[in-house]
């Protein structure tokens, strides 16, 4: 399994930084977790088109998670006689956003592709490759809002979304994850600290940066506490890293 972050800033793309958005490869499918702008683009430099995603993940609605969304969906059907097998779909937290989507696609002449599947916490994805559970977050009170636990190829990968202030990471669902992507932008890092420590995984990556920890100082701190504090190995993502486990 590899996964790529092709997108690690917070809200606003920065210099150095694109919106969010990671793809996974196993077992020779491609999916992705966002679909932060300008997604399509960075695809195309990890040599994958749209065409061949299986599947989207969205964690929420905000357009730092969904802005590439239309220039994707419009490559996935513009390319589709290359991959014939594929059959995409694309897993939204908001029913809303389903009827706003196929309109812009019908103002496009863009046919129903992917399959766009509205998902709650009941919900749970598998295709004989790749087994997703959502688990409710508090980042926005009056929309939904989801964690991430993926399985495949054995392995656990646990995609925290955005968080509530508090930090309400999703702490039992995600023990013993091979790895796990957290955001670090709309809480205090002190305040994740105990939920940290009591956290059993193999790796912890840092994404969805904030910007003083995009700065040298503010990674230097952070990285410091955590090999302080914490019992394994953490680092802070950048666009275009590729993670093989």
């Amino acid at each position: 399994m590899h996964i790529t972050l092709l997108g690690t800033s917070h809200g606003d793309g920065t210099a150095s930084r694109f919106q969010s958005s990671t793809l996974l490869e196993s077992g020779g499918r491609y999916y992705l977790i966002d679909a932060g702008e300008p997604v399509d683009t960075l695809l195309v430099r990890q040599n994958v088109i749209a065409a061949q995603i299986s599947a989207v993940f969205i964690t929420h609605m905000h357009l730092d998670h969904t802005g590439g969304l239309p220039n994707l969906i419009e490559h996935m059907f513009k390319y589709r006689s290359r991959f014939p097998e594929i059959v995409p779909v694309c897993c939204l937290p908001d029913a809303d956003a389903i009827d706003a989507l196929e309109a812009w696609n019908r103002a496009n002449g863009i046919g129903k592709v992917p399959r766009l599947v509205p998902y709650d916490s009941d919900w749970h994805y598998e295709d004989g490759t790749l087994q997703v559970q959502a688990v409710r977050s508090g980042h926005l009170k009056n929309h939904k809002s989801y964690s991430l636990i993926v399985q495949a190829e054995g392995r656990k990968l646990v995609f925290s979304g955005d968080l509530a202030s508090t930090f309400d990471f999703p702490l039992n669902e995600s023990q013993d994850a091979d790895c796990v992507f957290c955001e670090l932008v709309h809480f205090p890092f002190e305040l994740a600290l105990p939920t940290l420590k009591k956290l059993r995984t193999s790796r912890l990556v840092f994404v969805h940066m904030s910007d003083p920890c995009q700065t040298a100082e503010g990674a230097s701190h952070v990285l410091a506490t955590c090999r302080k504090e914490l019992p394994y190995p953490v680092e802070f993502a950048a666009d275009g890293d590729r993670i093989a486990l």
